[in-house]
């Protein structure tokens, strides 16, 4: 792991060599926590929520705010809570199925915001088509999280995704718009 600061020592970014969060475990309580820790119980949670279609867990890990954003390969960019739970309820309502883990991350941590930046990779289902995202180049993503203690701590503001392969992306949002 690498660590650098910047010179008053209170944002450091860490590479996390070898940590790849697959979303398997429901952490909200954890993501209660002040530091780091809790961040990426907050970032676990974030993805358990994804790729379980939790649209319940995947609302609460979201700040309550109308400037939250969701920058989406199919949606756009969506921006308040309200609309990007609006936005969850369609696409878990749909027959598409996204499993996704989170790797070659790189957290800059301060003790009240948390952005991590890495690599998306999966594989999604449409009926009986499978496309694996992990033999593909990788998704860029980016989550941020803010510490909101009335909020039960750690909650995401911000996150983006981004295809660097036109056809990948272009065959994703087919399978999602159910062409």
């Amino acid at each position: 792991m690498q660590a650098s600061a910047n010179a008053d020592d209170r944002a450091v970014a860490t590479a996390l060599s070898g940590v790849i969060v697959r979303g398997e475990q429901n952490l909200l309580a954890e993501s209660a926590a002040p530091g780091a820790e809790g961040a990426r119980a907050a970032l676990e949670t974030f993805y358990h929520a994804f790729n379980t279609r939790s649209l319940d867990l995947y609302q609460r890990i979201w700040a309550d705010d109308p400037l939250v954003q969701l920058g989406s390969p199919v949606g756009g960019m969506v921006r308040g809570s309200a609309a990007i739970s609006a936005l969850a309820a369609r696409m878990f309502a749909g027959s598409l199925r996204v499993q996704t883990v989170f790797e070659d991350i790189v957290a800059y941590v301060t003790p009240d915001l948390v952005v991590f930046t890495g690599s998306e990779r999966g594989a999604y289902t449409q009926g009986s088509a499978r496309e694996a995202m992990s033999d593909l180049p990788a998704i860029r993503s980016i989550c941020i999280f803010r510490f909101i203690a009335e909020q039960g701590g750690w909650r995401q503001v911000y996150h983006h995704v981004s295809f660097d392969d036109a056809d990948q992306l272009a065959r994703y949002q087919r399978a999602v718009r159910g062409a």
